[in-house]
């Protein structure tokens, strides 16, 4: 792992001297400089997750991805910092289905005798920083608050205030996996039909005071102004805000183009 690379990639000059302060550091530089996306998955190429294609995908292509690559890549950059590191497999319930699959990755990280959730990878409920591992407490991270709580099946739920409801995210399973464990969850959520996504393109992207996102057509921008949604009207808009906005490179765009012909309307 050549961490100075992945350090200029995420735009961190030097790390805090404090271990804690150095994982906070990473995680929420990488949360506002890589773009959680699926556009890879839509120029037809596999996701391979092997540390070594992630390392190329993600630091020297200038790409993002989704949990099974960025979370991923978190991981190896915070056990080549002498981090103890566990990785997580877990179920996605803010699609509203009724039992889930397990197709999402998380990290849990321990620092001076503090276990913390870590997660560069869930879109735009994307945490901004570690998130202390204490069930049922209530964390600020504006302008979003998050809790921990156990759930079914031995797992933990993480939730997100909505107004005044908490909206369940994911839940983890109660132990560990290996990353091979990842393979088949990966292959699932890359090439099934069925799948969130294979279906239309996504992005999203924490900024300084809230999130941008993009759901096929629609790009939204939530900040202190307040939310701002405007719909793409063409394939060249598309791919001017995914370059301007998520400040994305190395795009094969005659694929994509291809690929997404139909949703713009365009030939």
């Amino acid at each position: 792992m050549n961490i100075e690379r992945f350090l200029k990639r995420i735009g961190i000059a030097s790390l805090p001297d404090s271990r804690h302060g150095r994982l906070q550091e990473i995680h929420r530089a990488m949360t506002q400089s890589v773009p959680f996306e699926n556009l890879a998955i839509l120029e037809g190429h596999e996701i391979d997750i092997a540390p070594h294609v992630l390392f190329s995908k993600i630091v020297e292509q200038g790409r993002g991805g989704y949990c099974f690559e960025l979370n991923a890549l978190l991981a190896e950059v915070y056990e080549s910092l002498g981090y103890r590191v566990e990785r997580l497999l877990g179920r996605v319930w803010s699609s509203g289905t009724p039992s889930p699959p397990l197709t999402h990755m998380a990290l849990r990280v321990m620092v001076d005798n503090q276990y913390y959730l870590c997660d560069a990878g869930f879109g735009g409920g994307t945490l901004r920083d570690p998130l202390p591992w204490n069930l049922h407490e209530v964390v600020n991270q504006a302008p979003d608050r998050y809790r921990l709580e156990e759930a079914d099946n031995q797992e933990v739920m993480l939730s997100r205030l909505t107004g005044s409801t908490w909206k369940h995210l994911y839940s983890v399973l109660p132990c560990s996996v290996r990353p091979q464990d990842f393979i088949p969850a990966n292959h699932y959520t890359s090439t099934h039909p069925d799948s969130f996504f294979t279906q239309a393109p996504v992005a999203a992207l924490i900024t300084a005071e809230g999130r941008i996102t993009l759901r096929g057509r629609l790009f939204r921008r939530v900040g202190a102004a307040g939310e701002y949604e405007r719909e793409l009207a063409t394939f060249d808009e598309f791919i001017s805000v995914l370059c301007r906005d998520f400040g994305l490179a190395s795009l094969h765009v005659p694929l994509l183009k291809r690929r997404l012909s139909g949703l713009f309307g365009e030939a």
